[in-house]
């Protein structure tokens, strides 16, 4: 062998470990298939390995993962609705492992849940950690409440929180003259709106694009949510959406009658690897007209929100909204107690679409919340929860116009006018829940205490418009230009600032005497310090008070048939603060609270392994120390003796009998009178409150076939006169709003059409002090986009 061969040998027994080195090893498969419980294909199931890398299954159920490195692999199948599976995969270089998954439900149910949402489950729309402020469930809980789900939100093509109200049992939506949600609950109307169970001060109303759920919590609920947000009809609390743990979202573009034009984004994603910190962001905008012929408003909303886990006794919440408003607001309708010979408001001379308003009037209006929590898990009894939230908001130059028929034909128009007018509430709360066992019997307790602070700052004059015929041949506009120059005129009225404090301390325990009956027993002291209001110009502070409170609830629960079937009665009690007032003579009346303390009594059912859902009670709410006034010759006289009575009867069913079809019904009768109280009001219902209310939404979707997917919804809401003042001599006259939709839903896309107030409806609806027109027939067009 000459020297150049065998340097070239040598030189290749020196390279060839290194060339085998540098050659890169086989790269291993991780496949499988994802069958459901009936043996087929879990379609659009969702394949996570190491928490990292995505995939999604075809129409088999097959997966395949390649490209994979010799190593340990955690491989997680997850699917809307159920608890994600994992298997741990050891793969060899080169190697293929097959990870097959069987999952515990049928095909037909999984679609429906990837299709319509988890609405098949009926009673998980029925859980709240908010109506009893500790874990339990709805056939355990001696309070009636219903919930309004993301799914129906969606389904409906609802807009705005007073869209949600029309599927609670017994409510009236409504809206203040200042746009805020507004609802009547047992013949007392509600203006104010609990956010993630606390405190808000709105000066707009409430974009759905933020909110998972709607609760309405029925009757007196002082006890734990103290009296000043609190009707005794109930109250809302709109729950919040909050991040999750995969990246995904939704973006959207609605289209519709009166030139509506609405974007929105949903967007959610783990923000680290071992996703403790997650993050989601909801944004919306709108414009829209009036569907009369003056009035337009466009609105901006953005909610970020943050989870944060640094264990698995910790958990931090942190969420933001805040939501802004231009444009006119709506025309508000009062009747006289004298004059008008009409008995309905249809009756009266004035075209449905005549606004009577002027665009020029903008008002700009803004509201803003921040919420935080701290969760911590102090250990396997006991949880310590502590709230902090603040709320508030501002009118820029609100205008709205307080219209008065004197006669059949004549108006009295007035504008009122609120510039600037701030607003703030901030709340703390620390809860402590328990569970524990004394002896051989179950208790779950709530130890908590609460303190609320707020203030008003605003400039308020109401201007005088003129009295006008309707039947005139033209009727003077309102200048915003003489508005304005009476505003600025500091006879006009002073800036005034309003200040109060609210500390409260509250317990509440369920007592399981058995298995299937429990007892609650709640109580809060409530101590008012109200710091009175005072005036800009002179600084001279007048109607300071303070107030203490006593609110206790009862309840008891017997599972007839244990977690099926369960009787409850209710004793509930809220309470209202009331100021002093002067008398004509010089005197004070001296002011005590006002009490609304109800008894209701029902029955529970959730039936046919959850595929129907009930609650049919009666209950009768007694108002005593209202304030009333008593006219001795010339001079008025105060007293807190007022009494009021409602009485009623509600029921809800709701229900997926089978598979595709879903529905929610509701029905609540309701009298609601003075029995000791002004002159005039003795023997009279109260200002809005209909006797009858009827409710019902159904929908179908196709779940297997070539169009799978597609669905069809409709429902109406029913509700009868109600009086429009308190005299009793006009009502509002009875409705019923009929709406249809058409949609077709898959996991990555919705279209979706809809028809609202199909019959053309022409009615109104009351916030308990003034009136609304309601929109005619309109349509709305949706198409998202889903990641």
């Amino acid at each position: 062998m000459n020297f150049s061969t065998r340097l070239l040998a040598a030189l290749f027994s020196m390279l060839f470990p290194l060339l085998l080195s540098a050659h890169p090893p086989a790269k291993g498969v991780i496949t499988g298939k994802i069958l459901t419980s009936d043996g087929k294909p879990a379609e659009y199931a969702t394949v996570v390995l190491d928490g990292k890398r995505t995939i999604r299954v075809d129409k088999d159920g097959v997966f395949r993962i390649e490209n994979l490195e010799a190593g340990k692999y955690v491989v997680t199948v997850s699917y809307a609705g159920q608890e994600p599976q994992q298997k741990t995969i050891d793969l060899a270089s080169g190697e293929t492992v097959a990870a097959d998954f069987a999952l515990s439900v049928s095909a037909t149910a999984l679609n429906e849940v990837v299709i319509i949402g988890n609405k098949y489950a009926v009673t998980a729309r029925k859980k709240s950690s908010t109506a009893a402020r500790m874990p339990l469930n709805y056939l355990e809980n001696p309070q009636s409440y219903s919930v309004v789900g993301k799914e129906l939100i969606g389904e409906q093509m609802a807009l705005t929180l007073e869209e949600a109200f029309r599927n609670v049992p017994g409510a009236v939506p409504a809206k203040t003259g200042a746009g805020m949600p507004a609802f009547a609950s047992r013949g007392f109307y509600n203006t104010e709106n609990f956010r993630n169970g606390m405190a808000t001060y709105l000066r707009t109303g409430i974009d759905l694009a933020l909110v998972d759920r709607v609760e309405a919590i029925k009757g007196p609920s002082a006890t734990l949510f103290g009296g000043k947000m609190a009707s005794f009809g109930g109250l809302i609390n709109y729950v919040t959406k909050k991040p999750y743990q995969q990246l995904g979202g939704e973006v959207s573009y609605s289209t519709g009658s009166f030139e509506l034009n609405r974007l929105t984004a949903d967007i959610n994603t783990p923000v680290n690897d071992d996703k403790t910190l997650l993050f989601r962001i909801n944004l919306a905008g709108q414009n829209k007209n009036d569907f009369q012929d003056q009035g337009h408003g466009s609105s901006l909303v953005a909610a970020p929100s943050l989870t944060y886990q640094p264990n698995d006794r910790l958990t931090l919440r942190l969420d933001a909204d805040i939501q802004t408003y231009k444009g006119t607001n709506n025309n508000a309708w009062t009747v006289a107690t004298t004059g008008p010979t009409v008995k309905s408001m249809d009756e009266f001379a004035i075209d449905f679409k005549r606004s009577l308003i002027d665009n020029s009037f903008i008002s700009r209006q803004t509201s803003r919340n921040f919420y935080v929590s701290a969760e911590y898990k102090l250990s396997d009894s006991w949880t310590s929860q502590t709230n902090y939230a603040n709320g508030g908001g501002e009118y820029n130059n609100l205008y709205y116009f307080n219209q008065t028929w004197l006669t059949d034909s004549t108006v009295n128009r007035r504008v009122d006018v609120f510039s600037p007018d701030k607003t703030g509430r901030t709340q703390i709360q620390q809860n402590f829940t328990g569970d524990f066992h004394l002896g051989k019997f179950r208790n779950r307790l709530l130890v908590g205490l609460d303190y609320v602070s707020e203030y008003r700052s605003y400039k308020y004059v109401g201007m005088p418009g003129g009295v006008v015929n309707i039947k005139a041949a033209s009727i003077p506009d309102i200048k915003l230009e003489s508005v304005q120059r009476r505003f600025a005129d500091t006879s006009a009225g002073a800036p005034l600032h309003l200040r109060q404090k609210n500390y409260a301390a509250y317990v509440s325990d369920v007592f399981n005497i058995t298995e299937a009956l429990n007892i609650m027993a709640s109580v809060r002291l409530d101590k008012l310090e109200n710091g009175g209001s005072t005036n800009d110009l002179t600084r001279v502070t007048s109607g300071k008070y303070s107030q203490t409170s006593l609110s206790p609830k009862l309840g008891l629960v017997y599972q007839v048939v244990k977690e099926k079937v369960s009787v409850f009665g209710n004793y509930m009690s809220g309470f209202s603060n009331q100021a002093p007032v002067n008398n004509d003579n010089g005197t004070v009346a001296d002011s005590k609270p006002k009490y609304g303390n109800q008894w209701e009594s029902g029955i529970k059912l959730d039936l046919f392994k959850n595929k129907i859902s009930s609650t049919i009670s009666y209950y009768e709410i007694r108002v005593e120390n209202a304030q009333r006034l008593e006219m001795q010759g010339t001079q008025r006289f105060y007293y807190f003796d007022g009494t009021q009575k409602s009485k009623g009867v509600e029921a809800e069913i709701i229900g997926n009998p089978f598979p595709g079809f879903n529905f929610v019904s509701g029905y609540g009768f309701n009298e609601n009178t003075y029995i000791k109280a002004n002159a005039e009001l003795v023997g009279k219902t109260a200002i809005g409150a209909p006797k009858h209310v009827g409710n019902f939404w159904g929908s179908y979707t196709l779940l297997n076939g070539k169009l799978k997917g597609l669905g069809f919804g409709a429902g109406f809401i029913y509700a009868s006169e109600a009086w429009v003042n308190g005299a009793n001599t006009v009502t509002m006259p009875a409705y019923t709003v009929a709406d249809a939709s058409i949609f077709y839903n898959t996991p990555q896309f919705r279209i979706g059409f809809k028809a609202n107030n199909l019959t053309n409806s022409k009615y109104w609806v009351s916030d308990g002090f003034l009136s609304h027109y309601q929109p005619t027939v309109n349509y709305l067009a949706t198409v998202a986009y889903k990641f």
